[in-house]
């Protein structure tokens, strides 16, 4: 029932009557009535109010409190009327009973949906009471980030208490339920942050993230900050944010030359535009502030350019003709700078000796060491493991001239060795790896001791071998199959793929399956070549649903490496197994005046045999028909005859084979009861089938 309020300006509320559903008589109204009277009459004063609490999320059912605790003293109520205005979830989210005035929720309350409930009970004399349910917190939220990643970006050099806000995070619940703080779980190195909180005038804890240390980007260049946020209750809720702090580069660092002084000796008749020498300087920083470019400082040195450098490469190349009688050295002062826009500078001095023409040059002779005289070596050559033999001579200078022999090129990996300035041997200096790089340019230069020197170059190269140092790996080490359990023998399964980082018979593989009886691999066979798995015999579901194959993968190597991957197969399973009877003999007996269409036996099939008793529809009328017949017998005890021969449709409804001959008269009538069970089997005696087992089914009657 609906009432607009009157003279306290409420708007629309509704008189809820909390009694049972029954039919509404006279004397119901007649309550009604008054109620209503007994509200428009004292609607302006309240003589009762009632403050009552509960936490949220209490089941429903959960008794909140009892209004008659609200009323005056000395006064009672039987009966309370009440008044909800529209909208406030006192009907759905309450259960008030009227005459005990015992409040119950009717659901699961959320503070967070809804905090209090407002109405007013009405007793019949007319006394309100003005009822306050206030919806009590629990810690039922945890504080969450706005974005579960973050990236943020800092300069290095950042002066250490720089502060950078972050979002902070939220928590539906309020006051000490709420977000409390924060903290670095983990990821903050050398305590390179620290956080400080601030609360908002909104209650909301906001955050700061506050530089701790000086960054160094060339130190560390990232930082992945776990940050948690945790709440008041307990115990505590917590919510976390992956920070990915990235540290941007400045130009903080100057070029650093591999060498503080360069020395480099060239004859004087050394034409222009030929390569002396190679500076080298890196820079720490990253993008143009650790780009290198070279220059001569022409103020300091070189001013009748003489030589040039390449800015980037640091090649000094000479650039016009030299005379030894005018100038024996040279010395240079190289800049490396970087591309900053405030660049920093780096100096290093280049000494050029020249020396006098020299007519006879420096001669070498390179042996291999390698079995076919080739030049290679094997990956697995230790530090120490000589490559190549050199003898230097100078006609010059008889047998024992004094040449200074240097090698340069590949990376490091190897270095040159002598004992008596004669013979030089080239040896391995650092371990190889093939995989990782299969050749090496190397150039040998014999310089003489003339005025000026000559020197003889050889460049070649040397090739790294290999050696079965990498195991086959699979694409997959697990891989996954559904064929059908009737797919003929060498039927394709599936491919896997194995690869060798080696080459040569050594990076060569071959397949095999790790027999294993237990999970049916004989089934399957492999392609040792390919990877191709076939089946190998017939498959069956029955037998084993999810077979499993190991594969092998094993290369060409002395001795080999291999490794292995699971291939499990999932069959699906088909209808490939017949019928079979539970009992190769059934014996009925019946009375001779059974009446005909009495089904007297039903034989059932067993888990391979198909239905026995069919139930099917008789031609003409369509109806259902059950397997009866009617019968007459020769002499109790006999074989049933049948006087005329059972048609095919007849048989087939019976159960049983056309080729089965019958002595009596058996047919199939609508309107019959289906035959009761007698056991596991098929049709009535017959011929065996290849297919499945019959059964044999005698007859007896009983006289009545």
């Amino acid at each position: 029932m609906k009432r607009m309020g009157s003279d306290r300006g409420i708007g629309k509320a509704t008189l809820i009557p909390m009694w049972g559903q029954g039919t509404w008589n006279k004397r119901v109204l007649l309550l009604l009535y008054v109620a209503l009277e007994l509200i428009t009459v004292h609607s302006s004063t309240v003589l009762g109010t009632l403050e009552l609490q509960l936490d949220e999320e209490q089941p429903s059912g959960t008794i909140v409190g009892d209004i008659s605790a609200g009323l005056p003293p000395d006064v009672t109520a039987s009966l309370f009327f009440i008044s909800d205005h529209e909208g406030t979830g006192v009907g759905s989210d309450l259960h008030i009973d009227e005459t005990t005035g015992i409040i119950k929720t009717a659901k699961v309350l959320d503070r967070e949906v809804r905090d209090r409930y407002n109405f007013i009970a009405v007793t019949m004399t007319g006394v309100t009471v003005e009822v306050t349910i206030m919806v009590n917190d629990i810690n039922d939220h945890a504080p969450t980030f706005p974005k579960e990643r973050v990236t943020f970006k800092i300069p290095e050099q950042t002066a250490v208490g720089t502060r950078f806000s972050l979002d902070p995070a939220s928590d539906a619940d309020r006051d000490q339920l709420t977000t409390q703080g924060y903290l670095i779980k983990d990821g903050n190195v050398g305590q390179a942050f620290l956080l400080e909180t601030r609360r908002g005038s909104n209650k909301v804890l906001y955050l700061d993230l506050v530089v701790n240390t000086i960054l160094d980007r060339e130190k560390r260049s990232s930082y992945t900050l776990l940050l948690e946020a945790f709440d008041g209750g307990s115990p505590k809720r917590t919510g976390q944010m992956i920070l990915d702090v990235s540290v941007q580069d400045t130009n903080d660092n100057a070029p650093v030359f591999n060498q503080s002084r360069y020395q480099a000796m060239i004859s004087e008749n050394l034409q222009p535009g030929s390569n002396i020498l190679q500076v080298f300087a890196l820079d720490a920083d990253e993008g143009d502030n650790g780009q290198v470019l070279y220059e001569i400082n022409r103020r300091q040195s070189d001013p009748e350019h003489y030589f040039i450098i390449d800015p980037r490469s640091g090649v000094i190349t000479l650039n016009k003709p030299l005379d030894y009688e005018m100038r024996r050295v040279h010395e240079l002062v190289v800049q490396a700078r970087d591309n900053a826009s405030q660049p920093e500078v780096t100096n290093a001095f280049v000494t050029i000796q020249v020396r006098d023409y020299n007519d006879n040059q420096p001669t070498m002779t390179i042996i291999f060491l390698s079995e076919d005289g080739s030049p290679r070596i094997s990956e697995g050559a230790q530090p120490g493991q000589y490559v190549a033999r050199i003898s230097v001579t100078d006609p010059d200078y008889g047998e024992y001239a004094n040449v200074n022999v240097s090698l340069e090129g590949g990376d490091g990996k190897f270095a040159l060795t002598t004992k008596d300035n004669i013979i030089y041997l080239i040896c391995v200096d650092q371990i190889l790896d093939r995989e990782e790089r299969d050749s090496y340019e190397l150039r040998v230069m014999a310089t003489d001791s003339g005025t000026p020197p000559l020197r003889a170059e050889s460049s070649f190269t040397i090739q790294v071998t290999d050696v079965n140092d990498n195991p086959p790996l699979f694409d997959q080490q697990e891989y996954r199959q559904t064929i059908p359990e009737v797919v003929y023998p060498g039927s394709f399964v599936l491919q896997v793929t194995a690869r060798d980082k080696d080459q040569g018979p050594n990076g060569d593989i071959h397949y095999s399956i790790l027999q294993d009886h237990g999970t049916h691999s004989d089934w399957f066979a492999v392609d040792p070549q390919t990877g191709i798995i076939t089946t190998s015999t017939q498959l069956d579901y029955e037998t084993d649903p999810r077979p499993s194959v190991t594969v092998v993968a094993t290369d060409g190597g002395r001795p080999p490496l291999t490794s292995t991957a699971v291939v499990n197969v999932l069959l699906q399973d088909i209808n490939d197994n017949e019928p079979v009877f539970e009992s190769n003999f059934y014996n009925v007996t019946i009375k001779e005046n059974t009446s005909a269409g009495t089904c007297f036996m039903e034989p059932t099939c067993g888990v391979l045999a198909r239905s026995c008793c069919q139930r099917r529809r008789l031609p003409g009328d369509g109806s259902l028909a059950g397997c009866v017949g009617s019968w007459k017998p020769e002499a109790p005890e006999a074989p049933l005859t049948a006087p005329a021969p059972v048609s095919a449709s007849q048989r087939s409804c019976l159960g049983v084979s056309p080729r089965i001959q019958w002595k009596g008269e058996r047919r199939c009538l609508s309107g019959n009861p289906p035959c009761p069970s007698v056991g596991a089997g098929e049709g009535v005696g017959g011929a065996a089938s290849s297919f499945a087992r019959r059964a044999l089914i005698r007859s007896h009657f009983r006289p009545h």
